[in-house]
């Protein structure tokens, strides 16, 4: 039997752990966007947890042996002890085989965590604390231990209570009145932003890899100096230097963040491209170019997205390579099926890559539909249709589906997806080319009013011509300020809308709580009247 001396400290620990495992699924939650520390705060989280088994198969055996002999009848507190400890057995199970094997069902997790919890704080409490009351003396305790015990008791109550966790600004409420003309404050609220999005990167071309005739991979050193830290999926913003001007443009990264050293993004040749063909014509090992990013929210979440479908026209297949490829990197168990339709079978992008991981991936599905195929094709052909992601797709509104390719394939799934009742949050779409300015630039083209805008920083009011953005007319009053794709993909432009209304042809590069705090996209941003803004 074990003894009572040890008892009481391993029954400590063994709840110790409990809560712990607790705490650490809730904060690697909240971490989820910083990989690495996620995946250290799941790795102490799966230490605690076996430690925790160990210590429970350990009390369980001295438990059994302590009822060893006894009689049928047992006294009212261990029947009650040993129905817990059995409750605890099927609980564990299921836990593990869902952090295991079952990762989609991970949700269940924390009310699992809790309950395991609070049922191992009732088995250490049942015996330890009528142990350490009947180990006392029935004389009082002395009037210092007693008003330490109460102090303790309070300032732990007051921490709790008093203490303002730091958080972000809620949805809806903006970090200053729209009012305000205090700018260092609206950029002072979202340094690590302003940091992130204004800074850049220095990348040297050091390899190019030829992947079909219109096609290539180039592979980018990063500097010794830069930290790149992405998301698989997302995308760089860079400044190419052609013909001796700055062009900007967005390409999603196609290696795995796991890759720290390297980036490689994969241009595809577009009719009339000005930067896509010079990067597959005359782009030569040695180049240099600066990039800032990454961006986007279209990204692969591995605590999330426990079952994936990647739906890829043509080069949209990119970001979804990133994603394969940090799948395969850290030998996740992530379901995930891929339909990638192409015109013809040599226009496959990574086509023996796709062959060597569908090889080592045994949780890959990977469905190649081409739009013109041989006599000996024996896949499926033509455009991707309802049926084709029906018979193909295994549970597709429990999925994150991940949608990325040209604008007439992105809508005509959209509406397939849509007919399969997938809700529309379980959609993460990318659009590949350039998006033309909306309805909003035609309607102000067409307006005879003219807005002002009133920047400011600066102390500069200008007239907005029709069909202009906010950041043109930035530029032509000579405000300088940041900017990077001018499609409102990168957020670089971000800035600060104090009084005004303003139409946004898109808002792919704001996030939900800076679009709630009245930030606004410069690049794509047209006035709906007079607006001023922090610049």
């Amino acid at each position: 039997m074990l003894h009572a001396s040890l008892s009481a400290p391993l029954g400590s620990l063994f709840v110790l752990l409990a809560g712990a495992n607790v705490w650490l699924m809730l904060h690697a939650s909240s971490r989820s966007k910083d990989l690495a520390a996620h995946a250290r705060l799941m790795r102490a989280h799966r230490l605690g947890g076996y430690t925790f088994i160990l210590l429970f198969c350990v009390f369980f055996y001295f438990m059994a042996l302590r009822i060893k002999g006894v009689p049928d009848e047992l006294p009212p507190r261990l029947t009650f002890h040993v129905i817990l400890a059995l409750l605890l057995i099927p609980i564990l199970l299921v836990k593990v085989l869902i952090a295991r094997y079952y990762r989609h069902y991970s949700s269940a997790l924390l009310f699992l965590g809790v309950t395991i919890f609070a049922l191992s704080f009732a088995l250490v409490a049942m015996n330890l604390v009528p142990y350490l009351l009947g180990r006392s003396t029935s004389a009082g305790a002395p009037a210092p231990v007693s008003v330490g015990f109460v102090l303790t008791i309070c300032s732990g109550l007051g921490f709790l209570l008093l203490r303002r966790p730091r958080q972000r600004t809620p949805a809806g409420s903006p970090a200053i009145p729209n009012d305000s003309t205090d700018g260092l404050t609206a950029d002072a609220s979202r340094p690590e932003m302003r940091r992130r999005r204004r800074s850049s990167l220095r990348l040297q071309l050091a390899r190019i890899d030829v992947q079909t005739h219109d096609t290539k991979t180039l592979r980018f050193l990063v500097a010794a100096k830069d930290r790149l830290s992405a998301r698989p999926g997302q995308f760089l913003t860079f400044q190419w230097q052609i013909d001796g001007k700055a062009v900007p443009r967005s390409y999603s990264i196609s290696s795995s963040p796991t890759q720290g050293g390297y980036v490689e993004i994969t241009p595809k040749r577009a009719p009339n491209g000005h930067v896509s063909t010079f990067l597959n014509d005359h782009a030569a090992v040695g180049l240099e170019v600066e990039a800032s990013g990454p961006f986007g929210q279209f990204y692969f979440n591995e605590g999330r997205d426990q079952r994936i479908v990647l739906l890829a026209g043509g080069s949209g297949i990119t970001p979804m390579m990133s994603m394969l490829r940090y799948i395969d990197d850290r030998c996740l168990r992530t379901s995930v099926t891929l339909i990638y339709c192409v015109r013809t079978l040599r226009d496959v992008i990574f086509a023996q890559e796709l062959t060597r991981l569908r090889r080592r991936l045994h949780a890959l599905r990977l469905v190649l539909v081409p739009s013109r195929a041989d006599a000996g094709w024996n896949g499926p052909r033509g455009r991707v249709s309802r049926d084709l992601i029906a018979t193909h797709v295994d549970d597709l509104r429990s999925s994150t589906i991940f949608l990325c390719g040209p604008p007439p394939f992105m809508e005509s799934v959209q509406e397939i997806l849509e007919s399969l009742a997938v809700r529309s949050e379980c959609i993460q779409r990318e659009s590949f080319g350039y998006t033309p300015p909306g309805v909003g630039a035609v309607a102000d083209a067409a307006s005879p009013l003219q807005s002002a805008i009133e920047f400011a920083r600066s102390g500069r009011v200008c007239g907005v011509p029709p069909g202009k953005t906010l950041l043109e007319v930035a530029e032509m009053c000579g405000v300088q300020i940041p900017a990077g794709c001018r499609q409102g993909r990168c957020g670089t432009c971000i800035t600060k809308l104090l009084p005004g209304v303003v139409h946004m042809d898109s808002e792919e590069g704001l996030e939900a709580g800076e679009k709630a705090e009245g930030y606004i996209l410069m690049c794509v941003a047209r006035p709906r009247g007079n607006v001023k803004v922090d610049a």
